[in-house]
């Protein structure tokens, strides 16, 4: 298996490198986590947050402002990070993006979702949560994107402790938080069968079901602690239990889990994305360990156990 550490002959795997030790010839199913940055005490990873936010600030600011050509200008660098080989970016060839497939559907949602004008999605973290197309690998193709510089920043750094040979390359699509454009630039990075390769932190990744998880707990949430508890909400919901007892799956069966709904009961419960984010996802929320990300990235090893 071509992993990073084999290629360049590190001497070094999984546990004792900081990066995801990435297998060079195909997907890693793998993904960028936006609340893993945004939680991170890491400067480098906290200098990532400053990226997404100066990105998401300025987004919604050109949506609000119904400018078309400037909100299609922001959203056009968004093409799929294939230097990271993480998530289906790979097997996907080039061509695909944001920009040209999902961009107009982005903008209707965003322009049109309540959360958004009425400020409850303030945070680029919770979008997988209220708004529809994003899953777990387009959240991470954005992320990894918008943060490409620090990404950048960071390869080099690792290329330079682990003695990894980098040669200079233009790299297309770069976010300039600043000037709040997309730029190229030349880039020294390392270089795979003539592919430039860009490392990822291991502590911002998570697993391909992370999203749909995030989305169903966000779910359990609200009907445990906000809809159970709403006269008006619970007035509608048949009960099948004994006695005219309403049962949990009575709530779900008359409120079943979407984004739409997300949205409406975020706005009507000012304070459930808030107690979702406090009470339920900070105590939960952590990076994956190494033996997970190495059962993905040595999943052919005969015994990863042996690894060290």
């Amino acid at each position: 298996m071509n992993n990073i550490s084999v290629y360049y002959n590190l001497g070094s795997q999984q546990p004792n490198l900081n990066f995801v030790d990435i297998v060079l010839d195909k997907d890693n199913l793998l993904f960028v986590d936006p609340r893993l940055i945004e939680a991170s005490e890491d400067l480098q990873v906290k200098k990532m947050q400053l990226y997404i936010e100066a990105f998401w600030g300025e987004l919604i600011k050109r949506v609000r402002s119904k400018d078309a050509k400037r909100i299609y200008s922001i959203l056009s660098g968004l093409k799929e990070p294939h230097e990271t080989r993480l998530g289906y970016s790979f097997s996907k060839g080039s061509g695909n993006s944001v920009a040209s497939k999902l961009k107009p559907k982005i903008i209707d949602a965003i322009t049109r979702n309540k959360a958004v004008q009425s400020g409850v999605l303030s945070h680029f973290s919770d979008v997988e949560l209220f708004i529809e197309d994003i899953s777990s690998d387009r959240i991470s193709d954005i992320t990894t994107k918008i943060v490409k510089s620090v990404l950048i920043e960071y390869t080099q750094e690792q290329c330079r402790l682990n003695g990894i040979l980098m040669t200079t390359v233009k790299q297309d699509d770069i976010f300039d938080k600043v000037q709040l454009k997309w730029v190229r630039k030349d880039c020294e990075l390392p270089i795979y069968h003539g592919k430039p390769i860009i490392f990822v932190p291991k502590e911002i990744v998570r697993l391909e079901n992370g999203a749909g998880s995030n989305i169903a707990c966000f779910y359990r949430y609200a009907v445990r602690h906000f809809i159970k508890h709403d006269v008006s909400m619970m007035e509608d919901v048949s009960p099948s239990g004994k006695d005219g007892q309403i049962l949990l799956k009575d709530v779900k069966a008359e409120y079943p889990l979407s984004k739409d709904s997300l949205t409406n009961w975020g706005i009507k419960y000012g304070t459930l994305l808030v107690d979702y984010k406090t009470d339920h996802l900070n105590g939960r929320l952590r990076s994956l360990t190494d033996l997970e990300i190495m059962k993905i990235v040595y999943k052919d090893d005969d015994d990863i156990s042996q690894v060290s």
